[in-house]
């Protein structure tokens, strides 16, 4: 799942395990202003969730409030 968020674009994936579990990640990369570098960040495995689905909704909100967080602190 991909979408853009405030200042942000957001990419949510599903890793799905050798375990059978799925972990929930997320890519943010922030949408550069004028004279700025494209500046990102993954997230690693968040959390680990039986299905798919659920584990794209946690990186979706992981992602939201890491921006809110970024935002915020800027």
């Amino acid at each position: 799942m991909q979408f853009d968020y405030k200042h942000f674009h957001i990419d949510c994936r599903a890793r799905h395990a050798d375990e059978g579990v799925y972990y929930a990640r997320a890519k943010i990369t922030r949408m550069p202003r004028k004279n700025e570098h494209v500046q990102s960040h993954d997230s690693g495995d968040i959390d680990s969730f039986t299905n798919e689905g659920d584990a794209i909704s946690c990186a979706r909100s992981w992602a939201m409030e890491w921006c809110d967080s970024a935002t915020a602190a800027n």
